[in-house]
């Protein structure tokens, strides 16, 4: 227990979004977290707190004894997140191995509970028919949805399906409670402060893919208190998805379009142009791979089977358990495209 008879909370990933957000919400309700961080993060906003700061590299097992020494939650939210199909290592060594390792190390020094933060993809995904959505709003993946993106090899959703699976099976042995916790699409603002801005610059410049899938997004605002209240009560053993409004994407971009009041250049791209640019785009990466030459991958084939899925969620697990209240997309886009997204972190 802290100063304050409140349990000892240890965020890994403090320093990053989530994390930052997750320290403003705990520190609202009266906790005094503490954060994990690295050799090179930027603090300043922890150190604006004077939170208690622990250095260590979740990749390295042996750094870790005192990182969770005397904490009773641990909420982990260190991640890399990215859709690139280089940088394996990152992926696996981050997200899958930095979670293992977490747990295990607070097995050995008797953390009470263990909330790890994942993702809906982790999830799966509604499989759309003959290239179509099935009825909507009936077909929604819940918590029990059968995984089934093992085909689509996207580094961040495999590793971190990955670490779910580890994780399940080390908490079924012993070890602290395990809570898992699924966020879709995270709406939050940049650091730069000019939202609508750099907004305007990209839907004034290119011409956007006018596809019909479904998504899902959710406000940052939101998630943080949902996880705050996993880590308070939710049920040992069970997962949760963290999800706001289902929109198509088409209908996203005329949403975003309306609020900057520009007419937007959306083209309903073939998907058997999309399959071809990705098949090409995987010759190139191949060559450029045997060449030696390192290159950011972005753009391959497997990003392109994404568009055979709609990604569309149910939250009524915890909004009936944990309180979880997202708000209208709608109206998380207008703060954040008229720069007042105020309850962060970054704008109090």
């Amino acid at each position: 227990m802290s100063e304050n008879n409140k349990p000892s909370i240890l965020i890994t990933g403090a320093p990053g979004g989530l994390g930052s957000q997750l320290i403003y919400e705990l520190v609202k309700h009266g906790y005094r977290p503490i954060a994990q961080v690295r050799d090179n993060s930027s603090t300043e906003y922890i150190d604006s707190l004077g939170l208690e700061k622990r250095v260590a590299d979740l990749r390295q097992q042996a750094q870790l004894d005192d990182l969770v020494r005397g904490i009773d939650i641990v909420i982990h939210a260190a991640a890399y997140v990215s859709f690139r199909r280089d940088r394996l290592t990152q992926f696996t060594g981050i997200n899958t191995f930095g979670a293992i390792n977490m747990y295990l190390a607070a097995r050995k020094a008797g953390v009470k509970r263990f909330v790890h933060i994942s993702t809906v993809g982790a999830i799966g995904a509604v499989k759309r028919v003959n290239g179509n959505s099935r009825s909507h709003p009936a077909m929604l993946a819940t918590e029990e949805h059968e995984f089934n993106l093992r085909s689509v090899h996207i580094p961040y959703i495999l590793s971190k399906r990955a670490a779910e699976e580890e994780l399940w099976k080390l908490a079924a042995q012993s070890g602290p409670e395990l809570l898992m916790v699924n966020p879709s699409i995270m709406i939050a603002p940049s650091s730069s402060g000019d939202d609508r801005a750099k907004a305007i610059h990209r839907f004034d410049h290119l011409i956007l893919p006018g596809m019909h899938n479904w998504m899902n997004l959710v406000d940052i605002r939101d998630v943080a208190p949902a996880i705050v209240a996993a880590a308070e009560r939710g049920r040992p053993g069970n997962r949760y998805i963290l999800s706001g409004d289902n929109i198509t994407q088409r209908d996203l971009i005329l949403h975003v379009s309306a609020l900057l009041k520009i007419t937007p250049h959306v083209w309903s791209i073939p998907r058997w142009m999309i399959d071809l640019a990705g098949a090409g785009a995987g010759v190139y990466h191949s060559l450029r791979t045997k060449l030696g030459s390192g290159h950011k991958i972005e753009f391959y084939p497997d990003i392109v089977k994404l568009l055979d899925y709609d990604w569309a969620y149910s939250s009524r697990k915890a909004r009936s358990e944990l309180g979880f209240k997202p708000r209208a997309l709608y109206q998380s886009l207008k703060d954040l495209l008229t720069n007042d997204f105020r309850g962060t972190y970054l704008k109090p």
